[in-house]
């Protein structure tokens, strides 16, 4: 298996982990997705969304199949924004935890349009420009954005981010909190910027496979009849797919000399 073949997998696996307790509980709210209670037929919709993301991530890990599989998951997730988390935005633009929510699932669709490029070859566009290199052009400043206010969310939510801190972490809970925080806020900088954009995608992938293994792991395991540790974990890892991901497009990107 090629190393960069293993951003997209993360990405997969991190949708199927997404998908599981919602096809379980067949609930939106159960997975803490806001959604609007007039909304109609929400069972139906959160079972089609469940199944999506099942199918869909085990269809990026099949090699027939990765490119669909990543657009599918693609779709799913710029749906969730146009449809769900940026109108409630609009509506309630105080509220930074709106703002979170958009920025979470256009960076997973964005995931799934570098993990689509990437599986789908890499046919020239233009002279000189792949299909890869110019839908990394277009994720780039995009992810580096979303990361930005996921950073800027470490500090406004820095007593809830604490919480998820293991206590045992030296030197305490909030120490860890604003150094992931200003992290993710330094690393969005660098992609938004394209200045070290690969080196700060490749450690933002590390940071969040650290995430999984040091906090929502520990929590899936300890507590496994809650849905919320499956889905904060499979959203993290489809994050850590994504950075992944992008990290080796901008290596495909970089001018050949």
């Amino acid at each position: 298996m090629r190393m960069t073949n293993l951003g997209r997998r993360v990405y997969g696996l991190g949708a199927v982990v997404l998908g599981v307790p919602l096809l379980m509980l067949g609930r939106f709210a159960a997975v803490g997705q806001a959604v609007p209670a007039h909304m109609p037929g929400q069972q139906a919709l959160a079972y089609a969304s469940a199944g999506v993301l099942i199918v869909a991530g085990l269809a990026v890990n099949l090699r027939r199949t990765q490119a669909i599989g990543a657009l599918a998951l693609c779709a799913l997730f710029g749906l969730r924004v146009l449809i769900l988390v940026l109108p409630h935005a609009l509506a309630k633009p105080l509220e930074w935890v709106s703002w979170e929510d958009v920025a979470e699932q256009t960076a997973a669709a964005l995931g799934g349009l570098v993990a689509y490029s990437q599986a789908s070859g890499d046919a020239p566009l233009a002279v000189g420009e792949t299909r890869a290199t110019a839908l990394a052009r277009f994720a780039r400043p995009a992810f580096g954005l979303c990361l930005v206010v996921f950073g800027i969310s470490e500090f406004v939510y820095s007593k809830f981010t604490a919480s998820m801190v293991p206590a045992w972490a030296p030197p305490s809970q909030f120490f860890w909190t604003y150094v992931t925080g200003a992290a993710q806020i330094a690393a969005g900088l660098a992609i938004l910027s394209g200045v070290r954009a690969r080196l700060a995608a490749i450690a933002l992938t590390a940071m969040y496979l650290g995430f999984s293994l040091v906090v929502h792991l520990p929590r899936v395991i300890a507590h496994p009849e809650k849905p919320m540790s499956w889905s904060e974990n499979g959203l993290n890892l489809v994050l850590a797919g994504a950075a992944w991901a992008l990290a080796d497009s901008l290596l495909r990107a970089k001018p050949k000399g």
